[in-house]
Parts: structure tokens; sequence; C-alpha cells
């Protein structure tokens, strides 16, 4: 059975929906998405297959009453949150069924988080659904691993998330990119495709002023910037050095970013493809947090070797 039948059918009964469900995949947008759906469909006070009734709203805006979202707090996600969210799910709920925590980003709970979360995750009680989200579940504990249900969400072919963006009336450029991006909900898209390209901006900015104009600050700067950054916007650096890396031979259609194909390959003139290559394999392998690895070191480490320092 595939992960989305799986889903569906654990979604067609919330009655009989796992107490603690882990949700795995490579997309943070899509698991975020994911979990709010069946949050929504978890919480929704009557038949409502679209998730357009204002409980299902609510929920998708992380505003339901029943619903609490539990995110890493700088580094981690302490064990403070971790004690807030049980103590919520011991409470009755205040309009739905049931209550649900969504756990985000759950690779970052500390050790003591962790391990308050145990018992929970093993009774959590009739009325109270724990929902965790991972882009890497080889980060959690075995024992958080061992007592959820865990499905590994398979991604959309690109292709076929754009034509799903072309039907929703975007341009093919917007769908493109929203393609990669892929919005929790498609009323975020605008904001999140300008969101995006202005940081996109601000990091062709960067690379141009380090690597065409040979300073160091610009560079310097991103790196911290890209050390406090989402997965998806640390991402971006290591994409725009790939398409660098093909730019000189490569048709504009093959770029994964061909929006700024121009910049792109005018930073190509300065480096080789083997060395831009090379940045763009270390930057896609940062340390997932600081406890893992100084973040902001090892972009600055990236960035100063393009300039050959």
């Amino acid at each position: 059975m595939t992960a989305t039948a799986l889903l569906e059918r654990l979604a067609a009964r919330p009655e009989s929906f796992p107490g603690s469900l882990l949700l795995t995949g490579a997309c943070e947008n899509r698991l975020e998405s994911e979990a709010r759906r069946l949050a929504a469909i978890l919480l929704c006070a009557g038949e409502d297959p679209e998730s357009r009734c204002d409980s299902c709203r609510r929920v998708r805006a992380g505003v339901h009453p029943d619903l609490l979202v539990v995110r890493p707090l700088g580094v981690q996600i302490r064990i403070d949150s971790v004690r807030e969210a049980i103590a919520f799910g011991a409470g009755r709920p205040y309009e739905a069924a049931r209550r649900v925590a969504v756990v985000e980003h759950a690779e970052q709970l500390g050790l003591e988080a962790a391990n308050a979360l145990l018992k929970s995750l093993e009774e959590p009680g009739h009325h109270f659904h724990w929902i965790l989200t991972t882009e890497r579940p080889e980060a959690l504990l075995p024992t958080i691993c061992s007592r959820c249900v865990a499905v590994a969400l398979a991604g959309q072919p690109r292709a076929e998330r754009a034509a799903d963006w072309i039907s929703r009336g975007f341009s093919e450029e917007d769908a493109a990119e929203l393609a990669g991006l892929e919005p929790a909900a498609p009323e975020n898209a605008p904001a999140l495709l300008e969101q995006f390209r202005r940081w996109r901006e601000d990091v062709l900015l960067a690379l141009a002023a380090g690597i065409s104009e040979r300073r160091v600050a610009p560079l310097l700067l991103l790196a911290e910037a890209l050390a406090h950054s989402e997965p998806g916007e640390a991402r971006l650096l290591s994409e725009l050095l790939a398409d660098a890396a093909v730019a000189s031979g490569a048709s504009g259609d093959l770029l994964r970013h061909r929006a700024v194909a121009g910049e792109i390959r005018e930073l190509a003139r300065h480096l080789t493809p083997e060395a831009l290559a090379r940045a763009a394999l270390r930057a896609a392998d940062a340390p997932a947090d600081n406890r893992r690895g100084n973040k902001r070191l090892h972009y600055e480490s990236v960035l100063l070797e393009l300039m050959g320092l």
C-alpha cells in the first residue's frame, strides 16, 4: 500500500486514527501541509472532504483551540514545550471531539524533551493525537520511532506539481518555482513566492560581490544568514552553485533556477565547473543544527573557498 493510500485510509476513520503518527519525507512544506491536513480531518466537526469549513481553515492557519504546534526554539525543541503539549493533550477539547499536537522538525527534540515525550507517545489517550514530522528520521531516538506509526511521504514529480499550479491560474514561470517550494496552502503561495525571490536575489548579490568583486564581507554576512535560515532557504545556495556548475554548457531550460539564468552564468564565468560543483556538494552537507557542528563556520568555509581563501 502506498503512503498516500495509507494516509487516506487512516483519515477516513478518525476514530481509529493512530495515537502517534510520524510523517517523514524530503520536503518540509509538504510535511507541514500533510500534518495540517490530517489535523484538520481529526478536528473537523462534520463531513467536509474539501476542508473548507471554518474549523479546517483555522487548523491550516494554526489558530484552532484544539490544535497545538510545537516547533524548535533556537536549535532544539525544549522540554518545556513538550510538557506544555502533554498538558494540552490531557485537557478537555474546546470544540472538537479530540485534540492534536503537531511536532515539526522532530529530529531537533533535545534528549530531555524526547525522553519526556516517550510515555505520552505510547499512551496519548483516547482523545489526543500526536503528529510528528521530520526530514531526517535517522536523527530521531529509536524509542521515538518505535512508538509511532511511521509513514514516508513520496515526492510528487516536479512536472505534476507545476501543472497543478498552472491549473490554479499561475503563470508557467511562477508554477515552475512553486513546484519547488510546495506552499502549505494555495493562499500562501503568492507571499511565499515573493519571499523566496527576495532571498534568492540576496544570495546572488552576495555571491556576485564575493566572487566577481572579491569582497569578503558580503560572503561572511551571507554565511551568518544561512546559519539561521530554514532548511529550504539554506538549500538554495547549493542549488544556485549547482546551476552555475553546469551553466556554461547547458541550455537555460535545464537549470533549476531558469528565471535568474543570466546571473548564474555571470557567476560561472569566474570559476571552474569543478570548483562550483564541489562547493554545491559541500553546501548541501551542512550540519542539521549547531549541536552537530557550527553552521556559520561551515558556510564561511564553503564561500571563502570559492574566493581561493
